[in-house]
């Protein structure tokens, strides 16, 4: 279970129209062919996100390095020929505090762990899954401090848990609903550890299993918009009340489902502006506090962006290009200005999408009052000028109050500059 997590307040009323979080142009990355799994993390050590991709013909990952949101590669981890390579994570295994890969091998009913050792990579620990493993979620589980990972596995119903011991995969595995599909993690009773949650697509179901130490029992059996049949999952906080929400893809909508405390209310249907949305996953894409959705319509070669109102509620779908049958979506800081930006990996078109964020994270710099990215004078009399005004722009230190302090702190870091 990966993450972005920005320590913002935001205050708004529910309903409120939200505005749709804005993107570059996409651009593309040539990958091997039928792309599926991605995961994103900064593997050589440079301080870029780098990715890795699950690619075919013959089955490996595929690795590309990032510098400065320039992907170059690939460099790739053959995993053998007729494994299925698919779904991925990028999690610190072994403790060393660089990330490792963990990729789910669905033909051989499989987890392969690769350790990184300064951007090289090594096979690492194996474990068996259940049958057909086709989603692959990452958390410390057993709250032993070690990430553990959690496999769903189509062919026979069932997930496995992976325990981490000591960088070696310890697989038990217990019976799901019918034809499970995408994972994922979050606390959503409140306790503290991450509870698991399953798109059990023949049942129709959304089930919430409650995590005690690393064992799960089955606690609602949430039933999305229009009884549709539910595909990608992801939770996260979307209304600020410190539990974890659960939003689904299930028919062409995505279901939402707000917790209190593991009490969940009725699902809100967001229509997803296109055919057959499968995988889904959140961040704050507009960097307002709030956590924001993004679902892959397959059959309609998009993405859907769906902005929080800060209440948990979500405006209209902004609807993105991607490349033939988009599989999975990798959240990540790509171009090293702190907003999360998104790489999309098109199985039928071998290749990858990346949209960078258009909203920067970068706190602004005092300095440069007029925002036109200069130090210079004009900076020094627009600022005067609105200190003269009475503008609360001009409050620098701030107190509340425009006084001589303001000028001198002003003054102050103009002098240091910007970083």
């Amino acid at each position: 279970m990966q993450r972005s997590v920005f320590t913002l307040t935001l205050i708004s009323l529910a309903g409120l129209a939200a505005a749709a979080p804005t993107f570059n142009a996409p651009s593309t990355i040539a990958t091997p062919q039928r792309p599926d799994g991605v995961a994103a993390a900064d593997f050589d050590g440079d301080g870029d996100n780098d990715l890795a991709i699950t690619t075919d013909n013959p089955n490996k990952i595929s690795i590309f390095t990032n510098t400065g949101g320039v992907f170059t590669g690939p460099v790739n981890i053959f995993t053998g020929a007729g494994t299925g390579a698919g779904a991925l994570q990028a999690a610190d295994v072994d403790g060393d505090g660089d990330p490792d890969l963990v990729v789910a091998l669905k033909n051989v009913n499989q987890a392969q762990v690769y350790i990184n050792t300064g951007g090289f990579f090594a096979a690492g620990s194996s474990a068996a899954t259940g049958s057909e493993p086709v989603d692959l979620v990452a958390g410390d589980v057993d709250g032993n401090g070690t990430i553990d990972f959690i496999s769903s596995n189509r062919g026979d119903n069932t997930v496995t848990i992976l325990s981490n011991i000591g960088s070696v995969l310890s697989a038990s595995t217990m019976p799901v609903g019918a034809d499970p599909r995408h994972l994922d993690l979050g606390d959503v009773d409140g306790d503290g550890d991450l509870d698991l949650i399953v798109a059990a697509h023949d049942d129709r179901a959304v089930q919430v299993y409650t995590n005690t130490g690393g064992t799960f029992t089955l606690f609602a059996s949430l039933t999305p918009n229009f009884n549709n049949r539910p595909s990608g999952i992801t939770s996260g906080d979307f209304d600020g009340n410190g539990m974890a929400d659960i939003a689904a893809t299930a028919g062409n909508f995505v279901s939402v489902w707000l917790s209190a405390g593991g009490t969940f209310g009725a699902p809100a249907p967001y229509a997803t502006g296109g055919m057959n949305p499968d995988a889904i996953a959140n961040a704050d894409f507009d960097m307002d506090g709030a956590i924001d959705l993004v679902c892959l319509n397959q059959a309609s070669n998009s993405a859907a962006v769906f902005a929080n109102t800060g209440a948990g509620t979500f405006g209209a779908a902004s609807i993105l290009a991607t490349g033939l049958n988009p599989q999975r979506i990798g959240i990540a800081d790509l171009d090293g200005n702190l907003s999360p930006d998104m790489a999309i990996p098109n199985r039928d078109s071998d290749n990858t999408t990346i949209y960078f964020n258009a909203d920067s994270g970068i706190p602004p710099c005092a300095a440069d009052f007029n925002g036109d990215g200069d130090l210079n004078f004009f900076d020094i009399l627009d600022f005067l000028s609105a200190f003269t005004a009475g503008d609360p722009a001009a409050d620098i230190v701030p107190d509340g109050t425009l006084n001589f302090f303001d000028i001198l702190e002003f003054l102050s870091v103009f002098s240091a500059g910007c970083p």
